[in-house]
């Protein structure tokens, strides 16, 4: 699938640089095909069915190499591609290669090739790793080191050993079952469960989605069913070094990151699988060691371990006895929307006792959806500097007539001014409307008098007027005569955000465009509000114990009930006390639950600090399944010296090593809230109005 996208890319930037580059009068350079398609292949004479090809021709950019129908393999000009045929037999195959050279053109050749096959698997390793015909593994997600990697330098996993159920559940669903028939055929099957979504490394993300921005170490669930393979014939053989390797063809074992089919055998018994394979991440990452370990299906028992404190005696509790406002001798408040809280949520938090009560001896943090409705947007005095802003000129004024378009659902026109003063003097202003029922992308443009030089005048500023603070105004410039893109767009432009700060008054935004690539930009795009849709929002409420009560270790026990609403993203949690002089992550961040807004059946629990702040292999969280959610449990985290234990309910399902360099050894405060949206709430349900989270009560012990 990336492949193709490539070929859409290459085509598009080729007629865009022709275009670009073009006088009065178009001119296009003749394209040619890839000539003299030749195939070099080389068959293995020991009955394995490895078959190694090198595809050489004239005028080539890249190669197809078809050794199956599907999954071509991609080759540069003067690389060798392998591939091991694993039924067993004698028969002839049909390798097919395709040249692709500029301008997507094609040429292609096939060689037909015959093969002497005889795998065969001694009956002791087929009959542990496929008992009578087929045997099913899974995940040995309850014992640690389930899953690990490291560098390629060592045969351990250095990097990162997964703690017992730590990974996404939708790893853990997935089941390896390999089979074999009376004349010798080995087939190995993937089923990657009910949701079809297979947990995948974040560099290889845009192998299958090339339009997907995978954040760095946010390894994703994804349904690949249709590009990648989960059947093919499988085989053991002996390596160059005496080890043992399982080739599973074009196969991988549930986890995406091992692209070779190949895993070194390490462990193989009837009870227990064990591999190491490499993978070779295609955004470019250095190749890593991977560890997995199975063990047959019915043989998992999640049977979590009793936690038993090293802390007994009750320094500081809050019983939320007294109703009305949570005690401010405990809690402090913050408030806002501060631009999604780094986290692109949904919600402004408030001190409303709409959002958070206490009553009848129950904190209740609920959230709410502000009404729809229509909202307008002003817009004025848009100019242009240079880099040092020390000369200005005027683009538009909107004292004159111009012309607007709109899509999306908005719309503009030119408007009397809505607070005639000081900040803005002007009678005539530039209005944007946005209906509740327009699109999140909705906006608005004009034309300007001619092209525009961003190379001399980078520097834009432009008066608003918002109904809200922290709402996104995108500024975008196109060059109308570039050529368009899927969605009619130009293909040429550039766009900055800015955030407004008063809420119905009017503000100076200054946007910088000295990085815009090279274009005749001659058309303003402007977007208020972008990502929401009219005035649709939602309020919540979080509070904080910052310098009220600060601790080094101890156990902290937390009795709630969380929000069941999709979109939902209720945490209990604690921030290093030094956060407003170091910042996040370095102030470190320990997580005691989580839970996201798509999944109300588990729980996570999670620490943050330096070069830990994402997800992936750094990316040090678990996550258990918790019955009714929505009922009471308690919420523990165990902060140790030498390690921090989460648990649910008193059973331990994650912990975390901790060490002297880790910020982890100072003091910290407690943080509860309901956010909505986000990185983890997700999308939030279209008929959601309200729900909350009751906490019983708070306790900390030392």
């Amino acid at each position: 699938m990336k492949f193709f996208t490539r070929f859409k890319l290459l085509t598009l930037l080729l007629a865009m640089t022709l275009l670009a580059c073009q006088p009065d009068e178009p001119v296009l350079s003749q394209l040619v095909a890839p000539s003299n398609i030749n195939v070099e292949v080389n068959v293995s004479q020991d009955q394995s069915g490895r078959v190694t090809i090198t595809p050489f021709g004239e005028g080539v950019l890249y190669y197809h190499v078809y050794f199956t129908e599907d999954n071509p393999v991609v080759l540069n000009p003067g690389e060798t591609a392998s591939y091991r045929y694993t039924q067993s037999g004698v028969y002839s195959k049909n390798i097919g290669v395709v040249a692709y050279g500029p301008g997507g053109l094609s040429s292609s050749r096939s060689v037909e090739i015959d093969l002497d096959v005889k795998l065969q698997i001694d009956a002791t390793t087929l009959a542990q790793i496929a008992g009578t015909g087929t045997k099913r593994w899974v995940w040995d997600r309850t014992n640690p080191g389930h899953f690990g990697v490291g560098p390629l330098t060592n045969r351990f996993p250095e990097y990162f050993s997964a703690s017992p159920n730590q990974l996404n559940p939708c790893l853990y669903d997935d089941v390896l079952i390999f089979s074999y028939d009376e004349i010798g055929n080995y087939s190995f099957t993937l089923d990657p469960g009910t949701d079809g979504l297979t947990f995948m490394n974040w560099t290889e993300v845009n192998r299958f989605f090339p339009d997907a921005s995978p954040q760095q170490y946010e390894d994703e669930c994804r349904d690949i069913t249709t590009f990648a393979t989960f059947q093919d014939s499988f085989t053991i053989l002996d390596g160059e070094a005496g080890e043992r390797m399982l080739d599973l063809g074009q196969g991988f074992m549930s986890y995406w990151a091992i692209l070779s089919g190949e895993y070194e055998i390490l462990e193989l018994n009837e009870d227990k699988l064990t591999v190491r394979g490499i993978s070779s991440p295609y955004n470019g990452d250095a190749p890593l060691a991977w560890y997995y370990s199975f063990v047959p299906e019915g043989d998992i028992v999640d049977d979590y371990q009793e936690l038993t404190t090293q802390f007994n005696s009750l320094v500081w509790a809050d019983e939320f006895d007294v109703d009305g406002a949570p005690n401010p001798q405990n809690w402090g408040y913050d408030l806002g929307s501060n631009n999604g809280w780094g986290n692109q949520e949904l919600q402004a938090y408030t001190n409303s006792p709409e959002n958070i009560k206490v009553e009848n001896g129950e904190l209740i943090i609920t959230s709410l959806i502000n009404e729809v409705g229509d909202a307008s947007y002003y817009f004025d005095n848009i100019t242009l500097s240079n880099s040092g802003q020390t000369n200005s000129t005027t683009l538009e004024d909107f004292e004159g007539s111009v012309s607007f378009g709109g899509f999306g659902g908005a719309s503009a026109t030119i408007a009397s001014n809505p607070d005639v003063g000081a900040a803005n003097g002007s009678s005539n202003t530039g209005r944007l409307d946005k209906p509740a029922q327009a699109e999140v992308w909705a906006g608005i443009f004009f034309e300007a008098s001619g092209p525009i030089d961003f190379q001399a005048t980078p520097i834009v500023s432009m008066q608003t007027y918002s109904p809200k603070v922290d709402a996104v105004v995108k500024l975008k410039i196109e060059d109308s005569t570039s050529p368009p893109l899927n969605d009619g767009s130009p293909s040429v432009f550039y766009e900055v955000d800015q955030f407004t700060t008063v809420e119905n008054g009017w503000e100076t935004l200054t946007y910088d465009f000295s990085n815009a690539p090279e274009g005749n930009y001659d058309r303003i795009v402007l977007f208020f509000d972008f990502g929401a849709t009219g005035q649709n929002s939602y309020t919540s409420a979080r509070i904080k114990s910052e310098n009220l009560f600060e601790f080094t270790y101890g156990r902290v026990d937390i009795k709630a009930k969380l929000p069941v609403s999709q979109g939902t993203w209720p945490a209990l949690w604690m921030l290093g006390a030094n956060f407003d002089q170091v910042g996040w992550p370095s102030c470190g961040e320990i997580d005691i639950m989580e839970q996201t807004g798509q999944d109300k059946t588990g729980v996570g629990a999670t620490v943050h600090f330096p070069n830990s702040s994402g997800t992936g292999p750094s990316f040090i969280t678990a996550s258990r399944t918790i019955e009714n959610s929505e009922e009471y449990h308690v919420y523990t985290v165990e902060w140790r010296q030498d390690e921090i234990i989460f648990a649910a309910d008193n059973e331990i399902y994650h912990r975390v090593t901790n060490v002297s360099e880790l910020p982890f050894n100072s003091d910290f405060f407690l943080i509860l809230n309901v956010a909505m949206g986000g990185t983890l709430g997700g999308l939030v349900d279209p008929n959601f109005t309200s729900d909350q989270m009751v906490v019983d009560y708070v306790r900390v012990y030392q």
